[in-house]
């Protein structure tokens, strides 16, 4: 069909994980220009963001209890509720800084778990 252009979306995962990223690519596409665990870095983003992710990741490295890893999170329920609420924020300048190109979706619940009251 002629004058019909398909527009690819770059589709990524925010979420934590032990292995030192924050942004997963969800498709070809992504795959294809980031790789599947992305630094954050290679994306089209401030320094300021690169610096908030970075410094989130690094303070869920602390989440796990490296010595023994089954045991519960060292964190307080206050920290976890903390740390949801900043990356969630940070959630958000990540959509508006990345734009109609990507979509992302927002996975932090699944990064930390909280006691069952």
């Amino acid at each position: 069909m002629k004058g019909i252009r398909i527009i690819m979306k770059y589709k990524l995962k925010f979420w934590f994980e032990h292995s030192g990223f924050c942004i997963w690519a969800t498709n070809n596409v992504a795959i294809e220009k980031y790789g599947y665990c992305i630094t954050n870095s290679k994306l089209p983003i401030s320094d300021k963001l690169i610096n908030e992710l970075n410094a989130l990741k690094e303070e869920y490295h602390s989440y796990l209890d490296w010595n023994v890893p089954q045991n519960p999170s060292p964190w307080t329920e206050e920290h976890k509720c903390d740390f949801v609420s900043r990356a969630n924020a940070v959630y958000e300048e990540i959509k508006a800084e990345l734009g109609s190109d990507f979509e992302i979706s927002n996975e932090v619940n699944r990064s930390v778990y909280f006691s069952k009251k």
